[in-house]
Order: C-alpha cells, then structure tokens, then sequence
C-alpha cells in the first residue's frame, strides 16, 4: 500500500508498537490455578514408620514442572503464611514459577500418603485451609496470560472450587486445560461435582483424565468431546497416553523405567504436554495437528517417567531430558 504524500509515518509509533507486541509475547504466561499443599510422605526413621513434609498438590507440581521445563508460568492459589506456606512459596520461587497467590493466615492443607506397590493413596486434612477459602475477590490479574490450567482437589470442595470455576468461565478465551485429577475419596457430593465438571468441560479445549477417571465419571471419550473440548488426554498407566480428538487417535507408549513412586507423575505429563505445545506455538484453542500433539504427548511422558523414577513429586528440568 502507498502512503498519501501528506502523511508522515511516525517511526517511533511503529518502533513502540512493535516493541509492545514484542514485549508482550516475552511476558504472556501459562497461568496454573489450583491446590499447594504438603504432602506427608512415609519414610522409615530409627524408631520406625515416620512421614516426611514435601511440597506438593496436583496443580502446584503442574507449576513447578512446567517452570522446570522453561516456559513462563505463573501459580494462583490461597496460600498460608504458615512455615508450610513459606516451603511451597519458595519452591515457586526456585522453579522459576511467578506466584500470584492470595496469601492468609490460615493454615496450608496436609495430604497423608500412603503407597502400595507405588502407587500413591491419600488422606486430606483441609478443613478452614488457606487453600479451601480461597474466594472470588481473590482471583488474580489476567492481562498477560496466555492460557489457563486447572484441576485437583480444588474442585471438588466449597468455596475454592466455586472460586476456580469462575475463573474458568470468566476466561473462557484463553485456551483452558483441565484435569480433575480425581480423588473419590475427597468428593462428598459426587453429582455436584460431576455437574461442576459438566459445566468446565464446555470451556475446556483440553482436557486430561485417566482411564479410571474416565469411569469414575461415567462417560466415554466421544461423551467428553462432545461437551467442548478439542482434545482428550487419555492416560493408561503402563500403556501410555492417547490423544483423542474429533479428528482420530494419536499414541505414545509410556516410557519403561524402575518406578519408585507414582507421586506427581500425571502432573508432569501435563506440564510437558502443555510445554510441548507452548513450543509449537500451538496453544491455541483449536486442535493442533497430529505431529504436534505427538510430540506434545512425547515430552509429556519423558518428563513423567522421570518423576516416577525418584521419591515423591520432583518433575525434571529441561536440562535432564
């Protein structure tokens, strides 16, 4: 296009505007909303069984990996001042993850772990928490977020889940990644919930579940893709993942390494899942191809199989893959 003779072109309007697109790409964030908690991992001591206090909860283990991994990340949820508090704020701090949590006296939320053969059962403490009574006027700035992760405990109890789900409608926007990483154990109101989980999966384009979650829930794949979402991660232990779309299926089978706990492992894989597409530059609210979704899956589960390969939830860096 020409431009008239009479209009001077202002050099360093076009210099600030693209210096403002620049800068807002540097600073658009993957926003990770949701439980921080401790969780009390058994351990032998000199005078027998004993339990050891290590950061953790689905949606902070999902910051934490994603930080590792390098992609901007930030972290929202109500978090206690309490020395357990200050534990997972400065585990935010040294995974390079930016906290955006609302931040209260009461106490941080304890989850009791017991393993069977690896695998991770647990008993929450979480009455009056700082997590449970995180409420709406406590949701964060939105402005440089690129897409939104939620999931855990926090939607499964009053008032946090009512809190989260709100931030999810409020942006339905944004690209939204969901996993309920369900616990039946914590649910008191299954019908609530699974309503609640109705209502997040029409805002949803991705959602993880694995295949006990997916019967726990009572549907099919094509019963979740059908209320929104774009993609489905379906994961099945030892056999891997699949991504399930509207389009067809893609596989990746599950890495085979010693496993010494499964604590924190289905977070990683969403972490390296949304890394994945974050690098493609394919977090976006459509579907992405096939290649990029393999690859996404695939750093997904390098990354889990080394959580699952050392004690409790302790994703890895980029460097270790």
């Amino acid at each position: 296009m020409e431009l008239a003779a009479h209009t001077p072109l202002d050099w360093s309007l076009v210099t600030l505007h693209g210096s403002r697109e620049a800068v807002a790409e540097e600073t658009s964030m993957i926003l990770c909303a949701g439980e921080a908690l401790i969780d009390m991992l058994p351990r032998e001591t000199a005078d027998g069984a004993g339990f050891y206090p290590a950061t953790g909860g689905a949606v902070f283990n999902t910051a934490i990996a994603l930080g590792r991994l390098g992609a901007p990340t930030a972290f929202f949820t109500g978090l206690s001042s309490d020395l357990f508090g200050q534990r997972l704020a400065a585990g935010l701090a040294a995974s390079n993850v930016e906290s955006r949590a609302a931040v209260s006296d009461r106490p941080t939320t304890l989850a009791f772990v017991t393993l069977t053969d690896g695998h991770a059962e647990y008993a929450f403490y979480d009455e009056n928490t700082a997590g449970r009574l995180v409420a709406p006027a406590d949701l964060p700035d939105m402005s440089d977020i690129q897409a939104l992760f939620i999931g855990g405990i926090s939607l499964a109890v009053e008032p946090c889940a009512a809190t989260y789900e709100a931030l999810a409608t409020g942006n339905a926007h944004l690209p939204i990644m969901i996993d309920p990483n369900i616990r039946p154990g914590f649910i008191r109101d299954p019908a609530a919930f699974r309503a609640r989980l109705d209502r997040l999966l029409a805002v949803a384009d991705f959602v993880k579940l694995s295949d006990e979650d997916l019967a726990w829930v009572g549907l099919t794949a094509e019963d979740v893709l059908a209320r929104g979402p774009k993609v489905l991660c379906l994961t099945e232990g030892a056999k891997g993942v699949t991504a399930i779309t509207a389009q067809g299926r893609v596989t990746v089978p599950a890495r085979k390494v010693e496993v010494v706990d499964t604590v924190g492992a289905g977070d990683t894989f969403n972490a390296g899942f949304l890394a994945g597409l974050h690098r493609a530059g394919a977090l976006a609210k459509a579907a992405p191809s096939d290649d990029v979704l393999r690859a996404a899956l695939e750093l997904g589960v390098r990354a889990a199989a080394i959580t699952v390969s050392r004690a409790g939830a302790n994703p890895p860096w980029d460097s270790e893959l």
